[in-house]
């Protein structure tokens, strides 16, 4: 079986025939960096560029969430989307703090780190400090 590592050394041929369906994230950063290797990627949309769930969600993307099986997944995302930002100059790109806020009523155990919020908030932490 061949080693599942990705090959940065890899190229495409001038005669391969990328097709990539949906022009959302996972279609975009596919076709760009297929670019990157010399590939000439075509993208086929139903609709509009980023039309669908690439479109509506906030831009949020969290280190640390997730499970055993795609915490690497998680760490390389993170810093390929800095390093993708830096490289496009993407001005908007910025780290917030992540935070963890579990609603019900306030007790005396109540961390109160986000008072900004309304409502019960039986409590709030910070999960990380320099992501999502």
């Amino acid at each position: 079986m061949e080693d599942s590592k990705q090959d940065s050394n890899v190229t495409a041929q001038s005669d391969d025939r990328i097709v990539i369906l949906g022009a959302g994230l996972q279609g975009a950063a596919l076709a760009y960096y297929l670019t990157l290797r010399g590939a000439k990627p075509l993208i086929v949309e139903r609709q509009a560029v980023a039309a669908a769930a690439s479109g509506k969600g906030g831009g949020f993307l969290a280190r640390d969430w997730g499970n055993v099986a795609t915490r690497d997944l998680h760490t390389v995302s993170f810093k390929l989307h800095e390093e993708l930002a830096q490289t496009l100059g993407v001005e908007s790109y910025r780290k917030l703090p992540v935070l963890s806020v579990t609603p019900g009523a306030r007790t005396k155990k109540t961390t109160s780190i986000c008072p900004w919020l309304d409502g019960e908030i039986e409590d709030s932490r910070l999960m990380d400090e320099d992501g999502g």
